[in-house]
């Protein structure tokens, strides 16, 4: 598709995506606005977030581009597990599904997670999502998070990485719960979307044989998926694709992508 036809189909799609489209191009184009947070309406939900481009890079990977669902739908009863809810958008978009899915949404940031709350009740999905304001690892404990200015979205539990030097950087402390602690809610889960900066090594590692719990896998991955794929495969996983995402220059990841795999299994 040549560049002019591209941007026609692109435009076409903002306009069929967000009721407030308008803000989609002042936010693309990079013209400012002085307001700390901004209203994304799609259509089918209205969402506050922080007033950086990279809030509608995330809500057109759910809502435009679809990403996660690119190969596995989320169908109304599913159990959806969101790790790495940030504002929320995912969540809301899997329980926009169907009245009886229902989420379990992990964020530990607090100010990402003070916006997701505000977004579960403005879009009237308590009854669907239960937020828990930490994140998942190994084990258990109150690790730092490190963010970088304009890009909490990248925040993640391993300075490593992050872009040197890190005095730009903000940190907190956050709680983190073992990765077992999503059992806890649902003993299993027909959809689980993993976006955790990092964290999704150790968590793959520590659920182990509990990853067969899931029927459908969706991981954004930080560095060479290798290790990833070995799990999923020693699970009766099949990888269906690893799609590559490009790496922004701010980002210290070496690499980025997505996998998307499927239980081979007899799932119940």
């Amino acid at each position: 598709m040549g560049t002019l036809a591209h941007k026609l189909a692109t435009a076409l799609e903002v306009r069929r995506t967000y009721r407030n489209w308008p803000r989609w191009f002042l936010s693309h184009y990079q013209i400012p606005s002085s307001a700390p947070d901004i209203e994304i309406q799609v259509r089918g939900a209205t969402f506050r977030a922080s007033n950086h481009t990279e809030s509608w890079g995330i809500a057109d990977q759910v809502w435009r581009e679809r990403v996660y669902t690119r190969h596995f739908p989320i169908l109304d009863g599913y159990r959806v597990l969101d790790v790495g809810a940030h504002f929320g958008f995912f969540s809301i978009f899997a329980a926009c599904q169907g009245l009886r899915v229902s989420i379990v949404a992990y964020e530990p940031a607090r100010e990402s997670f003070a916006f997701l709350q505000w977004n579960v009740e403005r879009n009237g999905r308590t009854r669907q999502i239960r937020a828990v304001n930490a994140g998942l690892s190994d084990a258990a404990g109150n690790l730092t998070l490190y963010k970088q200015k304009h890009h909490h979205a990248s925040s993640t539990l391993f300075q490593e990485n992050l872009p040197q030097p890190l005095s730009a950087e903000e940190e907190e402390e956050v709680r983190v719960e073992a990765a077992a602690h999503v059992w806890a809610a649902c003993q299993r889960y027909e959809f689980a979307k993993f976006d955790c900066e990092g964290a999704e090594y150790p968590i793959f590692r520590a659920l182990g044989e509990d990853l067969s719990r899931f029927r459908y896998v969706v991981v954004e991955y930080h560095r060479d998926p290798a290790e990833l794929k070995e799990i999923l495969a020693g699970r009766r996983f099949a990888i269906v694709e690893d799609l590559p995402l490009k790496v922004a220059p701010w980002s210290a990841f070496p690499s980025m992508g997505i996998l998307y795999a499927r239980n081979l299994g007899n799932w119940e």
